[in-house]
């Protein structure tokens, strides 16, 4: 008998601990994807604002494709296809072959971790898709064109812990 209660005092024992670990693995994932999401919304907002944004926003990708070089981290999602960030919800996903690692354009970094806590491995990322087309003329420096609605973006970021297989990701819609 006291073997039964010693095995399931250690059983309920182990599984606690495997419960906090888990919840502190995905705390580390949704801070890493929050970071990132944030990230992505202030590089469109900059790139928006600034005169050079031509570089950024001005040449879109083909649709069903992503952007390369200065455009990197925007896409275009293809009539009728699937998100392009829906690989990274696969587990044998290539997850750098995604968007763009936080601080690509901005110089974010993370939030350092506590020194009891590994930090993760692997730097979130953050995929900026356009939902709508922009009008016509839209990132040519014509004042008939300037007062137009910018297109609205549809902001994915993912985070990670400190294994691969946790991950969290979060979305957000802006309009710069």
């Amino acid at each position: 008998m006291v073997v039964l209660i010693a095995a399931a005092t250690l059983h309920m024992l182990l599984s606690g601990r495997q419960l906090a670990v888990m919840q502190r693995e995905r705390e580390l994932a949704f801070r890493a994807a929050e970071a990132a999401l944030r990230d992505g919304e202030a590089d469109l907002l900059a790139a928006a604002a600034s005169p050079d944004a031509q570089d950024r926003l001005a040449l879109w990708p083909e649709p069903g494709r992503c952007g390369s070089g200065r455009q990197a981290g925007i896409c275009r999602p293809a009539a009728g296809g699937p998100p392009v960030w829906q690989p990274w919800l696969r587990v044998d996903a290539d997850l750098g072959a995604i968007g763009v690692p936080l601080g690509r354009f901005t110089g974010a970094t993370l939030q350092a971790s506590p020194a009891d806590a590994a930090a993760t491995p692997q730097p979130p990322r953050y995929v900026a898709e356009i939902l709508d087309e922009a009008p016509a003329g839209y990132g040519v420096p014509d004042p008939a064109v300037a007062t137009a609605p910018a297109p609205r973006f549809r902001v994915t970021a993912i985070g990670f812990g400190r294994t691969h297989g946790i991950r969290a990701v979060l979305q957000s819609v802006i309009q710069p």
